[in-house]
């Protein structure tokens, strides 16, 4: 259910002396003499803790322990670290140790959470028995308890009322020293009346490094690595002459999403090639956040009286009529990135730079497995007039941060409303806790989705938890998902199946083979879309496209491959969504996008029946993966 564990191990420097991170081995204040090393959880990319993000941690411990952590944040500088799990886990970082972390519970769908040992100390120097969640242990329970054992009832000398079987509590010994934290497999009554088994799953901490560091500006941050973060922006600037000079045939351009990642590259640009000029491609979705498109468009006024070009490659409605043909995305069935990023990017590169474009984008190796294993220069075969190339591959997102903040850059503010990632505000690979947070936050955007869902609900006969517990973001659900449903006792089918078009195919006695499809042909559209399959040849209520012959009752092919070649045709005809990605893979420029029907035509004069536009188009590359490739 959670995201792998990759990268090897995590580790951020600390410098003592300042108390902030490091991101190199050395403070550039301080040197080396205060620096110390801190394992955390890979993949260990790390990021700062905005204002909203501390509140919320605030609130959450305040539900479960009863006090107020931020008296221990305040005037600190407070890290995240995104850690696999079920679902969000969030490790919290201060005074250069781990505090605690907060997760996603995805069955009782709320937050919760949980203290590392120097948190917990830190939490009952300041509280004591005024906190909540604590469970005091006779003195001849705690060696065993430090030794890896977990807490029998008969070994407490007193608990805290309000534990829950499943609280994380934190156990302190007869001379009030924390010694372990761990979960209570029994409510307070049950360890209060020494009920027999386990008491306390006791969690194993081979060290523990507490301290208590001064208060730090994110001013002491930026100085303590001016020096670091210098190397990395001159490496990066390095990467991009040297990519530009390999590739001076081509014009250089940086893919803009309106995200931190793009926009520490957008910033590198601006470093490195203001004098040169170069364009700035922003691909409006449709399924932006209202907010990424008025901070895009702040950025365009600005930068564009410098000499910057901005071209925005614009998918419109494609997403709402698209949804029709795919039905829902999933993380499986990702359909969304070809019709709405993919298409029109292609389509825009095509008309701007028809001899191709060097595209600087924000793809670092620790977001996916995916982008660790992917080259730093690579060719996308969906956007085959773009070479891509990430600056900031080896970033971390703490790294990103930093450069931004060096350099003043704005960014965007929907980062300050506890929204990790930036995208499409439907994104079928956001985690529960995001879609969460979404409601919360922007709960007029979840609306508009949600009455979506909803439809799509009814006609697949879903139960209400498909939206709630989000097992529409599969397809097909994964090992994790059916778990998830097994655990709630309720019925979601394994697959949903969508086919707006469907077909048969039967071989007649003479070999011809009969494809008949749950609609009558029109063949005034098929005219538009044969020269695909072959030379077109047209009669009394038929067309002929290369070997297959088209009829309002089907289609008649002369062997099974042409067939399924037919089928592909009428799908691509019917379901078009105007995407584009056939446009903009075409070699000839033979297809394009018909402005009143929203659909590809071919030109006749042009076409070269090449059929590469049928190797790219999502209907079968992504609709039909047993009949094409799964991508």
């Amino acid at each position: 259910m959670g995201r792998p564990v990759f990268l090897g191990k995590a580790y951020i420097n600390w410098c003592e002396e300042c108390n902030v991170p490091l991101i190199g081995d050395s403070c550039a204040v301080h040197g080396k003499e205060a620096l110390f090393r801190l394992d955390i959880t890979p993949p260990g990319d790390l990021r700062f803790a905005f204002e909203k993000d501390i509140e919320f941690i605030r609130s959450v411990f305040k539900e479960h322990y009863g006090v107020d952590v931020g008296e221990l944040f305040d005037g600190k500088i407070v890290l995240l670290s995104k850690t696999p799990g079920e679902d969000d886990v969030y490790e919290i970082i201060l005074d250069g140790y781990v505090f605690g972390w907060i997760r996603f519970d995805p069955l009782e769908l709320r937050w919760k959470p949980g203290l590392k040992v120097e948190g917990a100390i830190a939490l009952w120097k300041r509280f004591g028995k005024n906190m909540k969640k604590w469970i005091i242990v006779d003195r001849g329970a705690v060696e065993p308890i430090l030794s890896g054992s977990n807490l029998l009832p008969v070994g407490i000398t007193e608990a805290e009322p309000s534990i829950r079987r499943g609280d994380d509590v934190i156990l302190i010994s007869e001379d009030c020293e924390v010694i372990a934290t761990g979960i209570a497999k029994k409510d307070y009554e049950g360890l209060a009346n020494k009920e027999r088994g386990t008491g306390v799953k006791v969690r194993r901490q081979k060290s523990v490094n507490y301290r208590e560091g001064k208060k730090a500006t994110m001013e002491d941050v930026l100085r303590a690595n001016s020096i670091e973060l210098e190397k990395k922006v001159e490496e990066a600037r390095r990467f991009m002459r040297k990519t530009a000079n390999r590739y001076s045939d081509l014009p250089v351009a940086v893919a803009f999403s309106g995200g931190k990642d793009s926009l520490a590259v957008l910033g590198l640009a601006l470093e490195e090639f203001s004098e040169d000029g170069f364009t700035v491609f922003f691909n409006n979705t449709g399924i932006e956040f209202p907010e990424t498109l008025e901070y895009v468009e702040e950025l365009k006024k600005e930068l564009e009286p410098k000499g910057i070009k901005f071209i925005a490659a614009d998918a419109g409605d494609a997403f709402w009529r698209a949804i029709h043909v795919f039905s829902p995305p999933g993380r499986d069935y990702r359909w969304c990135c070809k019709v709405t990023k993919l298409g029109p990017i292609t389509m825009a590169i095509k008309e701007n730079y028809p001899q191709g474009v060097l595209m600087f984008v924000g793809q670092r190796k620790y977001e996916s497995i995916k982008r660790f294993k992917q080259p730093r220069v690579w060719r996308n075969p969906w956007v085959p007039n773009e070479t891509g190339a990430s600056p900031i591959f080896h970033w971390r997102a703490l790294e990103v941060w930093l450069y931004i903040f060096s350099r003043k850059l704005k960014y965007n503010p929907l980062y300050e409303d506890r929204l990790d990632r930036i995208g499409c505000f439907l994104c079928p690979s956001a985690s529960l806790a995001e879609i969460y947070t979404l409601k919360e936050e922007k709960p007029e955007l979840w609306a508009k989705w949600e009455s979506e869902l909803k439809r799509w609900q009814k006609r697949f006969n879903m139960p209400d938890e498909w939206i709630t517990y989000g097992f529409w973001r599969w397809k097909k659900l994964s090992k994790g998902e059916k778990a998830i449903a097994r655990e709630l006792g309720v019925e979601v089918p394994e697959e949903r199946s969508w086919e707006p078009v469907k077909y048969s195919m039967e071989e007649t006695e003479d070999g011809t083979f009969i494809v008949r499809f749950n609609t009558v042909v029109n063949l005034n559209r098929i005219r538009e879309v044969a020269p695909i399959l072959g030379e077109v040849e047209e009669g009394e209520n038929y067309i002929r496209a290369g070997d297959v012959v088209f009829r309002e009752d089907g289609a008649y092919a002369e062997d099974f491959n042409e067939g399924v070649q037919a089928y592909h045709l009428v799908k691509r005809a019917y379901e078009c969504v105007g995407c584009g990605v056939c446009v903009g893979k075409c070699p000839e420029g033979a297809l394009s996008i018909d402005p009143r029907s929203k659909k590809i035509v071919v030109n006749y004069d042009l076409c070269t029946h090449c059929r590469e536009c049928m190797d790219v188009c999502p209907l079968l590359k992504i609709k039909n993966p047993e009949e094409g490739s799964q991508l």
